[in-house]
């Protein structure tokens, strides 16, 4: 299993296709799949005989925790080919995703999971902090998001303070 590193917008029309293919299954998407208004930094693309069998895409974000504001990493778009699940694919690319965070200097990663179990044994943790953030209909929410993830990647303790994602979740 071959796995790529690029940004979105070099991804070619072909792996471009596959990839929304596996994205519009794995979330039960109508249209095609949008990066949102943040655009991903990057994006990893597990192959498999050249055919997209995974996705994974990153995102830098200035947020506020408490009175601070700090720059983290987020995730969005994990999906992985039905066909190709339980084979430790999810492990590998959030290990990817870690260390281009790490080498950023992100002393933090979320995520936001539809099932949060497949992250545990990468390091993510429940985060119960209230979290503000601007919701697909238009207006800010604020509320504990059930299956907000976050993996401290430093030395550096998750605060347990209300937080505001400055834009929408990914």
């Amino acid at each position: 299993m071959k796995l790529l590193r690029t940004e979105p917008r070099a991804l070619s029309a072909r792996l471009h296709a596959q990839v929304d293919t596996l994205l519009r299954t794995a979330f039960d998407l109508e249209g095609s799949y949008d990066y949102g208004p943040d655009r991903a930094d990057m994006v990893l693309v597990l192959g498999d005989d050249d055919r997209a069998v995974g996705h994974a895409a990153t995102y830098r974000r200035a947020i506020s925790i408490g009175d601070e504001t700090l720059t983290v990493g987020m995730i969005g778009g994990v999906a992985i080919d039905a066909a190709h699940r339980r084979h430790g694919h999810v492990r590998r690319l959030m290990a990817e995703v870690h260390r281009h965070f790490t080498a950023e200097a992100l002393p933090f990663s979320l995520l936001f999971a539809f099932v949060p179990a497949v992250y545990r044994s990468s390091g993510y943790r429940d985060m119960t902090n209230t979290t503000r953030f601007l919701d697909h209909d238009g207006a800010w929410k604020d509320l504990v998001f059930r299956g907000g993830m976050v993996a401290e990647l430093g030395g550096r303790r998750w605060p347990n303070l209300p937080i505001d994602l400055r834009g929408p979740s990914v």
